[in-house]
């Protein structure tokens, strides 16, 4: 086995395009990187899959890729006081304080699928604590594992 030469906490957007099969080769899908998120991500993918496919399928895949254990879940109480301290400092939604509070307890990347607004606002009006990337600047090289 590969040692893991990245680590990124993937947030929601992450997700759903991952599982719509958008994201279909490249450095998140290859066995050197190590990938995290955390069940608050998972609701919130599987809530945006439910309006694009519908409820059998977006369950289904959401339990499919839990099974299939690409991720390492997070689901401790440090989690939940870092995001709450960032929806209190932040203009941002839940869902992304919790892909930055998760970076920061794994010691990762925070992984974005999108160049959201706030969260490209709350970026310039102070640094966060941990690198923040979105999936646009990654290579699109490498084939699926």
């Amino acid at each position: 086995m590969k040692p893991s030469l990245d680590s990124f906490s993937f947030d929601s957007g992450v997700l759903v395009e991952m599982l719509l099969g958008k994201i279909v080769s490249g450095p998140l899908l290859e066995s050197t990187i190590t990938a995290n998120t955390c069940y608050f991500n998972l609701t919130e993918a599987e809530y945006v899959l439910c309006r694009l496919l519908d409820r059998t399928q977006a369950r289904s895949k959401v339990d499919n890729l839990v099974r299939s254990n690409y991720f390492n879940l997070t689901d401790v109480a440090e989690l939940y006081a870092n995001a709450a301290e960032i929806k209190f400092e932040r203009a941002l939604a839940l869902g992304d304080c919790y892909t930055i509070a998760n970076a920061k307890v794994t010691g990762s990347t925070a992984l974005f699928a999108f160049r959201e607004e706030e969260l490209k606002n709350e970026m310039e009006r102070k640094p966060f604590d941990v690198k923040i990337q979105f999936v646009d600047d990654l290579p699109r090289t490498g084939s699926p594992s």
